[in-house]
C-alpha cells in the first residue's frame, strides 16, 4: 500500500486542510476574482447604475443620501490550476549509504506535493503536474474532485530519480503540455549547470504564478567530512580530490549563504515566491509555514 495512504499522514494532510481553510490559502497569489452580482458573494465595490441593472443589487441606503444610483459589484471566486512541477534528476535521491531513504530530497518532495495537492484540491481548485530531469515526464493531466485525489497519490508514489538536470527544457516543455496560467510550484534542489532562473523565466512568461520550493539535505549546509576527500558528481562522472579544514568550511558556508541571498533578491525581482527547506523539517510544519506565508489572513 503507498506510504500515502497511511492513517498518520492522512491525519496530517487533513489538518493541515482544516489550517489552510482559516488562513484563507489559495495558492501563493490568491484565488482568481471575478466580478459579478450576487447577494451571496463577498461586496467589492459599487459602479453607475445602467439600463437593464437588476434593481436588486441597487444601494438604496445610498440612493436616499446621494440621490445616486449605485449598483452593488461582488466579487466571485474562480477554481484555479495548480501544477506541481517535480525534479526527479539524480541528485534529489538518497546519498549513498543513507540511514534513511525518508530523508532523500525526492521523499520530502513528494510529501510536501501531496499536501499542496490535497489542499487544493479540498479547495475546489484543479491539480496536476509532471516531473522533470532533463525532460518533461510523467504528466499527470489537470482535474478536480476526490478521484484526482487518488491519480495525485498513484503519480507520486510512481517517481524515481535518475539522469541530469535541465530546468529550463523542462519548463519550456511544460508550458507547451499546460498552456493555461496557473500556479505552478516547482519542487527542486535546483541544482542545474545551466542556472535555475532561465526556467522560471520561461513559466512566468506564460503568464504563470510560480512558488519555489527550495529542498536541500539536512547536512547541506554544513560539510560532515573533514581531511582529504573526493568529491564526486551526483548527476555526473566528475570527481575532485580536495583536503577540507576549517578554513574551507568556512569559506563553504559564506558562499552557501552568498547563493541563498543570490536566488531570494532574484525571486523578488521576478515577482515569484521562494521557499527553502531542508529534509529535516517535518514535511507538515515546512507546508504550515508555508501556507502562512503565501496566505491572507483573515
Amino acid at each position: 500500500m503507498s506510504a500515502f495512504f497511511d492513517a498518520g499522514f492522512m491525519k496530517k494532510l487533513e489538518q493541515l486542510r482544516v489550517l489552510a481553510k482559516r488562513l484563507d490559502w489559495n495558492g501563493a497569489q490568491g484565488e482568481h476574482a471575478a466580478s459579478r452580482k450576487g447577494s451571496s458573494l463577498e461586496f467589492s465595490d459599487y459602479r453607475r447604475y445602467q439600463r437593464g441593472d437588476d434593481l436588486r443589487y441597487v444601494d438604496w441606503n445610498v440612493y436616499r443620501r446621494l440621490d445616486r444610483l449605485l449598483l452593488k459589484v461582488f466579487t466571485a471566486e474562480e477554481e484555479m490550476n495548480v501544477y506541481l512541477l517535480l525534479d526527479t534528476s539524480a541528485s534529489m535521491a538518497g546519498k549513498d549509504g543513507a540511514a534513511d531513504p525518508a530523508e532523500a530530497k525526492i521523499a520530502y518532495a513528494k510529501q510536501v506535493a501531496a499536501a499542496l495537492g490535497y489542499i487544493a484540491l479540498a479547495n475546489h481548485d484543479r491539480v496536476g503536474g509532471a516531473a522533470f530531469s532533463a525532460v518533461l515526464h510523467a504528466p499527470l493531466r489537470v482535474d478536480r474532485g476526490r478521484a484526482q485525489i487518488l491519480r495525485l497519490f498513484a503519480f507520486l508514489d510512481a517517481l524515481s530519480c535518475g539522469g541530469t538536470t535541465d530546468l529550463r527544457a523542462a519548463a519550456r516543455r511544460f508550458a507547451a503540455v499546460f498552456p493555461r496560467p496557473g500556479l505552478v510550484v516547482v519542487l527542486s534542489d535546483l541544482l542545474d549547470a545551466n542556472g535555475w532562473r532561465p526556467a522560471v523565466e520561461t513559466l512566468t512568461a506564460r503568464r504563470h504564478q510560480v512558488l519555489v520550493v527550495h529542498l536541500l539535505d539536512h547536512d547541506d549546509g554544513e560539510p560532515a567530512f573533514t581531511g582529504d576527500v573526493t568529491l564526486v558528481d551526483a548527476e555526473g562522472s566528475r570527481a575532485r580530490r580536495c583536503h577540507v579544514d576549517d578554513a574551507l568550511k568556512q569559506r563553504f558556508r559564506a558562499e552557501l549563504a552568498h547563493y541563498f541571498r543570490e536566488i531570494e533578491t532574484a525571486c523578488t525581482g521576478l515577482g515569484i515566491d521562494y521557499l527553502r527547506t531542508t529534509t529535516r523539517t517535518p514535511f507538515d510544519t515546512f507546508v504550515l509555514k508555508s501556507l502562512r506565508q503565501t496566505a491572507s489572513v483573515r
